[in-house]
């Protein structure tokens, strides 16, 4: 009986180290996407802004500065998978970033079920206008 407790214990201690693994992870990778969007407001028209009140952002400059960003931070290899400008609940624009980052797992590739890496996905905004 102890040997088949003693191998439920070392899955179930595997698979914390693995969900920690992840968290961490999540945790940092959402930092990151905060930092780049506003990091990426610096791609926006000021000069429009005040004169018309229209919101422009150039696409490629953000796109670039969103990429240095995440290229300085502690998770180079996180991919860009949207940069722009949407509207939220209240109709207040707000520049979005969205960040994935694939983590490779410690403990679960030597268990059954072929699980090597998991996928984090992290959106963070930035109210333009309040």
């Amino acid at each position: 009986m102890f040997p088949a407790a003693m191998l439920i214990v070392l899955v179930l201690g595997g698979m914390a180290i693995d969900v920690g693994l992840s968290q961490v992870r999540a945790r940092e990778l959402q930092s990151v996407a905060a930092s780049s969007a506003n990091d990426a407001l610096a791609s926006l028209d000021v000069v429009a802004l005040r004169n018309t009140g229209d919101i422009r952002f150039d696409q490629a400059r953000a796109q670039f500065i969103v990429a240095e960003s995440v290229a300085a931070g502690p998770l180079p290899s996180a991919t860009i998978d949207f940069v722009g400008v949407q509207l939220d609940s209240l109709g207040r624009a707000e520049f979005v970033v969205t960040l994935s980052l694939d983590v490779d797992l410690v403990i679960a590739p030597a268990l059954p079920g072929n699980l090597e890496t998991t996928r984090i996905t992290r959106t963070q905004s930035v109210t333009i206008l309040g």
